[in-house]
């Protein structure tokens, strides 16, 4: 198995709960279609966009997601390269 560099992992628990959270796990099927807008999410899920943005803010702390400004706008992708790591520690337990 590919080693990520768990020291970019901020907690390792934290990356834990935040996957143990459907709503969170959702989001992270919907962002590995590639990056999408606050707007986007809430209308995909139908959720406030509060709750996306706190769902978003916990994703991102933890480093599976990343935030870009582009003007304006706000958009999250995944971060891939955790993305497959969490894949293959998930496989292999």
């Amino acid at each position: 198995m590919e080693e990520y560099d768990v020291g970019k992992v901020r907690n390792i628990a934290g990356l834990f709960r935040a996957l143990s959270c459907e709503t969170r796990l959702k989001i992270l099927r919907f962002l590995n279609e590639g990056e999408k807008s606050v707007g986007s999410i809430v209308k995909k899920f139908n959720f406030t966009q509060p709750t996306i943005s706190h769902h978003l803010k916990v994703l991102t702390n933890v480093g599976l997601v990343v935030k870009k400004q582009y003007r304006q706008w706000v958009i999250y992708t995944i971060n891939s390269k955790l993305w497959k790591y969490v894949e293959k520690l998930i496989k292999k337990v």
